[in-house]
C-alpha cells in the first residue's frame, strides 16, 4: 500500500517538473520575425536634386531704338505667334514712311502715264529707262521705310508664355544687359541634374527617370533623359544631364526644385537581405542569426557584405538561398537561443 502511494507521489512530482520545465522553456523563447534568403536582381538607384527649366527660352528685343510707348502683355500671359507684345514711339519713322509713300505714288503715276506713250514708240528709250529707275527707287525707299516702321512693333515669334518682362513704358528700347521680354515654351520642360564623373557612365540617353516636386505636394512625374553634356563644369566637376517631361497641364514651372531617382537594373542576381538583420561583433565582423530547420533555435553566422541596395545590403558569402534569418528581435538573441515565430 505504501509502495503504491510513493509511486503515485513520484509520478506526480515528475509530471509537475516536466510542466515546470516546459513552461520555463516557453518563457525563455524570444519572439522574432524571420525572412527566407533568396536571390534578387540587382537594382541601383541614383538620386539627385534637379531644377525644372523651360524647353525653350527666347529673349525678345526691339529692332530699333526709341522710347517704349506701350506694353500689351504681363508675365505669365499666353501669347500666339505674331501677337503684338510692345511698341516703340514711331512718330519719326511714320513721317519718313509718309514722305516715301508720297514719292512712290508720284513716281508710279508718272510711270503708268508714260508707259502707254513708250509702248507707242513716242518716248525715247533713255527717257523711259530714267522713268523706270525713278519708279523702282521710290518703291524700294517706300518698302524700306515701311519695314523700319514695322520694327517699332515687337511681336511673338512663336506660341508661348511670357516668362519675364523687364521693361516699362518710357524706358529706352535698347538695353545691353538684358532682354526686354522673354518668351518661354513649357508644353515640354527639362529637368536639369548634375551628375558626378564616377556615375556618368551609368547614365544613357533614353533612360527613364522618376521625380517628385515638393511645390506640388510631392506629386510624381516620369521623364526621359534626352541630353548628356560632354563637358564638365569647371568648378563642381559635374556633368549636366537633362530629362525631358511632357507638361500637359502646364503645372511644372521653370525654377521648381525636384528630387530625381534613376533606377538602374544591372541584371545581376545577388543575395540581398534587410540591412537591419545584420549585426557587428566585437571584432567588427558582420553576422546574422540563422534559424534552425525545426524553427526553434538560432545560430550566429558570420557573413561578408557588399554594397547597400535601397533598404537592403548585399551578402557576398556566408548565406545560401533557402536559409531563414532573423530580421526583427535579434537584439536579445545569442547562439542557440530559443525563439518563437
Amino acid at each position: 500500500m505504501k509502495k503504491a502511494f510513493y509511486l503515485i507521489v513520484a509520478t506526480t512530482v515528475m509530471i509537475s517538473c516536466r510542466h515546470t520545465d516546459e513552461q520555463a522553456n516557453i518563457e525563455k523563447r524570444i519572439s522574432v520575425k524571420t525572412q527566407k534568403v533568396e536571390l534578387t536582381k540587382s537594382a541601383n538607384d541614383l538620386k539627385y536634386s534637379g531644377t525644372i527649366e523651360a524647353s525653350q527660352t527666347i529673349p525678345l528685343t526691339f529692332q530699333t531704338s526709341g522710347i517704349i510707348e506701350r506694353i500689351y502683355v504681363e508675365t505669365g500671359d499666353a501669347v500666339k505667334k505674331g501677337q503684338l507684345l510692345a511698341t516703340v514711339d514711331k512718330s519719326d519713322l511714320q513721317n519718313i514712311y509718309n514722305v516715301s509713300l508720297a514719292k512712290y505714288e508720284q513716281a508710279k503715276d508718272a510711270y503708268d502715264r508714260l508707259k502707254s506713250v513708250h509702248n507707242k514708240g513716242s518716248l525715247s528709250e533713255i527717257k523711259w529707262v530714267e522713268m523706270s529707275t525713278n519708279f523702282e527707287q521710290a518703291k524700294s525707299s517706300m518698302e524700306l521705310s515701311l519695314n523700319n516702321l514695322e520694327k517699332c512693333n515687337m511681336r511673338a515669334p512663336e506660341d508661348g508664355i511670357i516668362g519675364k518682362r523687364n521693361i516699362e513704358p518710357g524706358q529706352s528700347a535698347i538695353t545691353s544687359s538684358f532682354a526686354p521680354i522673354e518668351l518661354v515654351k513649357i508644353e515640354t520642360v527639362l529637368v536639369k541634374i548634375s551628375v558626378p564623373e564616377n556615375e556618368l557612365n551609368k547614365i544613357k540617353k533614353g533612360l527613364k527617370a522618376n521625380f517628385s516636386v515638393s511645390a506640388l505636394s510631392d506629386k510624381q512625374f516620369e521623364g526621359t533623359i534626352t541630353n548628356i553634356s560632354p563637358v564638365a563644369n569647371t568648378i563642381s566637376r559635374t556633368y549636366d544631364v537633362k530629362i525631358s517631361v511632357r507638361n500637359t497641364n502646364l503645372e511644372l514651372k521653370p525654377g521648381m526644385v525636384c528630387d530625381v531617382i534613376l533606377s538602374l537594373s544591372t541584371g545581376k542576381e545577388m543575395v540581398l537581405i534587410p540591412y537591419n538583420a545584420v549585426s557587428t561583433d566585437s571584432d567588427g565582423k558582420p553576422y546574422v542569426y540563422v534559424v534552425s530547420q525545426d524553427n526553434k533555435t538560432v545560430k550566429k553566422q558570420i557573413i561578408t557584405t557588399g554594397n547597400y541596395q535601397g533598404s537592403g545590403i548585399e551578402v557576398i558569402s556566408g548565406l545560401v538561398t533557402g536559409q531563414t534569418i532573423v530580421v526583427e528581435g535579434k537584439e536579445k538573441l545569442s547562439d542557440n537561443s530559443l525563439i518563437s515565430l
